[in-house]
Protein backbone atom coordinates (compact mmCIF):
# COMPACT_ATOMS: atom_id res chain seq x y z
CA UNK A 1 0.00 0.00 0.00
CA UNK A 2 1.37 3.38 -1.03
CA UNK A 3 0.56 6.38 1.14
CA UNK A 4 1.33 9.85 -0.14
CA UNK A 5 1.48 12.89 2.11
CA UNK A 6 1.21 16.39 0.71
CA UNK A 7 1.95 19.73 2.29
CA UNK A 8 -1.32 21.65 2.71
CA UNK A 9 0.43 24.95 2.00
CA UNK A 10 0.30 25.56 -1.73
CA UNK A 11 3.05 27.20 -3.74
CA UNK A 12 1.79 30.75 -4.31
CA UNK A 13 3.67 30.99 -7.60
CA UNK A 14 1.01 28.61 -8.95
CA UNK A 15 -1.77 30.80 -7.52
CA UNK A 16 -0.98 34.18 -9.03
CA UNK A 17 -1.75 36.41 -7.19
CA UNK A 18 -2.14 35.26 -3.58
CA UNK A 19 -2.00 36.22 0.09
CA UNK A 20 -1.74 33.71 2.94
CA UNK A 21 -0.31 33.20 6.42
CA UNK A 22 -0.58 31.11 9.55
CA UNK A 23 -2.66 32.75 12.32
CA UNK A 24 -2.06 31.22 15.74
CA UNK A 25 -0.87 28.08 13.98
CA UNK A 26 -3.87 27.76 11.65
CA UNK A 27 -3.73 28.18 7.88
CA UNK A 28 -5.26 31.50 6.77
CA UNK A 29 -5.82 32.19 3.05
CA UNK A 30 -7.21 35.53 1.86
CA UNK A 31 -10.30 35.46 -0.33
CA UNK A 32 -9.64 39.04 -1.43
CA UNK A 33 -6.55 41.24 -1.21
CA UNK A 34 -5.13 44.51 -2.50
CA UNK A 35 -2.34 46.99 -2.09
CA UNK A 36 -2.54 50.78 -2.18
CA UNK A 37 0.10 53.45 -2.61
CA UNK A 38 -0.93 56.80 -1.14
CA UNK A 39 1.18 59.66 0.27
CA UNK A 40 4.40 57.57 -0.06
CA UNK A 41 2.87 54.79 2.06
CA UNK A 42 2.32 51.22 0.93
CA UNK A 43 -0.70 49.44 2.43
CA UNK A 44 -1.25 45.72 1.83
CA UNK A 45 -4.31 43.87 3.08
CA UNK A 46 -6.17 40.63 2.70
CA UNK A 47 -9.31 39.22 4.25
CA UNK A 48 -11.48 36.16 4.55
CA UNK A 49 -14.37 35.05 6.77
CA UNK A 50 -11.97 34.61 9.73
CA UNK A 51 -10.50 38.11 9.69
CA UNK A 52 -8.37 40.75 8.02
CA UNK A 53 -4.61 41.21 7.89
CA UNK A 54 -3.37 44.74 7.05
CA UNK A 55 0.14 46.15 6.91
CA UNK A 56 1.28 49.74 6.36
CA UNK A 57 4.84 50.86 5.66
CA UNK A 58 6.16 54.39 5.12
CA UNK A 59 8.11 53.49 2.01
CA UNK A 60 7.63 52.25 -1.52
CA UNK A 61 10.94 50.41 -1.79
CA UNK A 62 12.25 46.86 -1.88
CA UNK A 63 13.52 46.45 1.67
CA UNK A 64 12.87 44.89 5.09
CA UNK A 65 10.76 46.82 7.59
CA UNK A 66 10.54 46.23 11.34
CA UNK A 67 7.02 46.28 12.81
CA UNK A 68 7.18 47.59 16.39
CA UNK A 69 4.97 49.70 18.64
CA UNK A 70 7.38 52.64 18.30
CA UNK A 71 7.82 52.58 14.50
CA UNK A 72 5.67 54.20 11.82
CA UNK A 73 5.38 50.81 10.07
CA UNK A 74 2.73 48.54 11.56
CA UNK A 75 0.46 45.55 11.04
CA UNK A 76 -3.00 44.62 12.32
CA UNK A 77 -5.12 41.51 12.51
CA UNK A 78 -8.83 42.01 13.01
CA UNK A 79 -11.49 39.41 13.73
CA UNK A 80 -13.99 40.18 16.50
CA UNK A 81 -11.15 42.17 18.12
CA UNK A 82 -8.49 44.50 16.70
CA UNK A 83 -4.86 43.46 17.30
CA UNK A 84 -2.01 45.76 16.31
CA UNK A 85 1.78 45.89 16.45
CA UNK A 86 1.18 49.45 17.77
CA UNK A 87 0.06 47.82 21.05
CA UNK A 88 2.32 46.02 23.51
CA UNK A 89 1.28 43.35 25.99
CA UNK A 90 1.11 43.76 29.73
CA UNK A 91 2.32 41.46 32.46
CA UNK A 92 5.03 41.05 35.07
CA UNK A 93 7.54 41.41 32.23
CA UNK A 94 7.18 43.52 29.10
CA UNK A 95 5.62 41.75 26.12
CA UNK A 96 6.50 43.75 23.04
CA UNK A 97 4.81 43.51 19.68
CA UNK A 98 7.25 42.56 16.97
CA UNK A 99 7.33 41.65 13.34
CA UNK A 100 8.85 42.18 9.95
CA UNK A 101 7.70 42.70 6.40
CA UNK A 102 10.04 42.02 3.49
CA UNK A 103 9.11 43.65 0.20
CA UNK A 104 10.81 41.41 -2.38
CA UNK A 105 9.35 42.85 -5.57
CA UNK A 106 7.44 45.90 -6.73
CA UNK A 107 6.49 45.33 -10.34
CA UNK A 108 5.48 48.59 -11.99
CA UNK A 109 4.74 46.89 -15.32
CA UNK A 110 2.16 44.51 -13.79
CA UNK A 111 1.44 46.99 -10.98
CA UNK A 112 1.88 44.38 -8.22
CA UNK A 113 3.83 43.76 -5.02
CA UNK A 114 5.29 40.55 -3.53
CA UNK A 115 6.93 39.71 -0.22
CA UNK A 116 6.89 37.90 3.12
CA UNK A 117 5.82 38.88 6.63
CA UNK A 118 5.30 37.81 10.22
CA UNK A 119 4.17 39.64 13.34
CA UNK A 120 2.90 39.27 16.89
CA UNK A 121 0.32 41.84 17.95
CA UNK A 122 -1.86 42.71 20.94
CA UNK A 123 -5.32 44.14 21.48
CA UNK A 124 -5.79 47.57 23.13
CA UNK A 125 -5.86 46.03 26.63
CA UNK A 126 -2.53 44.25 26.09
CA UNK A 127 -4.08 41.03 27.41
CA UNK A 128 -4.78 39.20 24.15
CA UNK A 129 -2.24 38.33 21.47
CA UNK A 130 -2.32 37.07 17.87
CA UNK A 131 0.66 35.46 16.18
CA UNK A 132 0.78 35.75 12.40
CA UNK A 133 3.63 33.77 10.83
CA UNK A 134 4.75 32.37 7.48
CA UNK A 135 2.99 35.23 5.69
CA UNK A 136 3.34 35.52 1.93
CA UNK A 137 1.80 37.92 -0.56
CA UNK A 138 2.52 37.29 -4.23
CA UNK A 139 1.74 39.67 -7.09
CA UNK A 140 -0.96 41.48 -5.11
CA UNK A 141 -2.40 44.22 -7.36
CA UNK A 142 -1.47 47.81 -6.45
CA UNK A 143 -4.01 50.64 -6.63
CA UNK A 144 -2.47 54.10 -6.80
CA UNK A 145 -4.27 57.03 -5.16
CA UNK A 146 -3.26 60.68 -5.10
Amino acid sequence: MLVALFNCTEDLSNNTPGFEASVDGNEWVAQSYNATIQNSQLSISGNNQLGTISMVIDSININSFELRSWTDDFAVFQDTMLYSTKNDGIGSIAYLSAGKIDINEINYVDNSVSGHFYFECYDNSGLHVKTVSEGVFYKVPINTQD
